[in-house]
């Protein structure tokens, strides 16, 4: 289980290919570092297990099976690209962004960014698969690439993002761009509301 809070970014730095997915070995840094083998730990906002760990864990790999790949935006990356990491939390953790299982539902794709009041803040219109609009209510919660962000407005196939510098400064948002492919969970409530619902029916 993760909050949404990315704790640090890291670069991958090798991608090797198997028969049924691939292995991927991250670089970072950790203010505590304490990675163990087998640890869950959220990539872009999707649950992987490590399966090695080195430099203190700072460099560590996982595995992602082909179902990964085809549900997240793991098959688009490359050497080189920045990812947002964050650690499983701890019973003691402070819950400061929303519950997230890093179970991804789908993809969505950045489709216009405005910067405003100066830049201070940075507003992003992201299409969506349309069967997921239904879980996509303005000022509720998202997951995006890992992040717990609030959405502005929404429409179906549609929604709108607001990033302030802090969440730019700590994550790969600074390199979004439009046509960018993001990771997405819904709010996990509404996904066990509907599944409450259609059973009662």
């Amino acid at each position: 289980m993760f909050t949404g809070l990315v704790e640090t970014k890291g670069t991958v730095l090798e991608i090797l290919e198997t028969n049924d997915g691939r292995d991927f070995l991250v670089e970072t840094s950790w203010s505590n570092p304490d990675l163990k083998l087998g640890d869950s730990i959220s990539v872009n906002g999707c649950c992987q297990t490590v399966t090695e760990f080195l430099a203190q864990g700072n460099r560590f790999r996982f595995y992602s099976t082909f179902k990964t790949l085809e549900l997240t935006n793991f098959g688009l990356l490359k050497t080189g690209d920045a990812v947002n990491l964050e650690r499983s939390a701890l019973p003691t953790t402070r819950l400061g962004g929303h519950i997230v299982s890093g179970h991804v539902d789908g993809t969505g794709k950045i489709i216009s960014i405005e910067e405003r009041e100066g830049g201070s803040v940075v507003c992003y219109t992201v299409e969506n698969d349309p069967s997921l609009s239904k879980y996509i209510a303005p000022r509720g919660s998202i997951t995006v690439d890992g992040i717990s962000l609030t959405v502005v407005d929404s429409r179906p196939g549609e929604f709108d993002l607001v990033l302030i510098p802090e969440t730019l400064k700590k994550t790969n948002a600074s390199f979004w761009k439009s046509g960018s492919i993001l990771n997405l969970e819904i709010d996990l409530v509404a996904r066990y509301l509907e599944q409450l619902l259609s059973s009662r029916k």
